[in-house]
């Protein structure tokens, strides 16, 4: 809704890991170096672990697109399954049928396996938020780590989650999978610096630029939103739409103030409005209830105002 009043071509702070607004950062860039080369030298099993909101599916997305061509990828997001169902998840990713037996399906999986390799090809499984699978799903996937030829692991394998799967992994029933952890990369909040060119990279790529918020306003999502990418797209998306709400041409640190408090995140590292520079708005001053009201009237007004100058004469 707001697109069209700061000049955007489409939403710059979506839900979801679109891979066009991937910004590779230093970090992001280093994990996806990581992975990319031990899948490469065949190290077989690596592991990417963070926080929540760190942007690790973002990684896992600019890793498909790079191995597409280079590998055959089976990619399982939210992988709820159990030791039972993750063989028969996998074997379907890679157009397989299980067999009766789990004996007969490794057997089955081996052959496959080697005929991909002999072509000079990979065979990749990416789990997304591993942190939810069990010890005995993940000695499941363990035993799939033991095809290999006498120069090469068969099948590489990422598993990426939050820092609950690195607890899991140093269980000593977990010790077998733990060492055949090759390779770990982690991820990490953004600095200050780092938030004000991710914000830059979004809003370019949507057809605006960092300018829509003033820097007061930048730097207040910085500390919001504790450098977590995920916790930026919330906050700039309802700073936008406070914005565009109170007919402003910019976003200011009040406007993040309030999407703050909306959200229910602290603003004890928001300064108030006047020590950013910037004038008190009366949006900080009216209580959150008719604040609500304020913002839904403050819309309706301008539907309004925009379809009358679309049909008078007077323009």
């Amino acid at each position: 809704m707001y697109h069209a009043h700061f000049h955007l071509r489409e939403e710059p702070f979506g839900v979801t890991p679109d891979p066009r607004f991937f910004q590779r950062t230093p970090q992001h860039d280093e994990a996806l170096a990581t992975l990319f080369c031990a899948i490469e030298q065949r190290r077989g099993f690596a592991l990417l672990v963070g926080p929540p909101g760190l942007g690790k599916s973002s990684v896992l997305f600019a890793l498909v697109q790079m191995l597409q061509g280079k590998a055959r990828v089976a990619y399982l997001a939210n992988p709820c399954y159990d030791a039972a169902t993750i063989m028969e998840s996998i074997f379907l990713r890679f157009g397989l049928q299980p067999a009766e037996s789990t004996a007969a399906s490794h057997r089955l999986f081996y052959q496959f396996l080697l005929k991909i390799h002999q072509a000079g090809e990979t065979c990749v499984v990416i789990l997304d938020e591993a942190q939810d699978l069990d010890r005995d799903t993940l000695e499941a996937i363990r035993m799939l780590s033991n095809f290999e030829t006498p120069g090469a692991k068969l099948l590489q394998i990422v598993l990426a989650g939050q820092p609950a799967l690195q607890e899991t992994l140093q269980r000593p029933d977990c010790e077998q999978i733990r060492q055949r952890l090759n390779t770990v990369t982690r991820m990490h909040p953004l600095t200050r610096e780092g938030v004000r060119s991710y914000m830059a990279h979004r809003l370019e790529a949507s057809g605006g630029s960092l300018s829509i918020f003033t820097p007061a306003a930048v730097d207040a999502i910085a500390a919001v939103s504790a450098g977590v990418p995920r916790n930026v797209n919330t906050l700039s998306y309802n700073a936008l739409a406070i914005a565009f709400a109170l007919n402003r041409p910019q976003v200011t640190g009040a406007h993040v103030a309030e999407a703050a408090r909306d959200l229910g995140l602290t603003t004890q590292r928001v300064p108030a409005a006047e020590s950013f520079g910037e004038p008190n708005l009366l949006l900080a001053q009216v209580p959150p209830t008719s604040r609500a009201a304020w913002i839904a009237a403050g819309v309706g007004l301008i539907l309004v105002v925009s379809a009358i100058m679309q049909f008078h004469p007077w323009h």
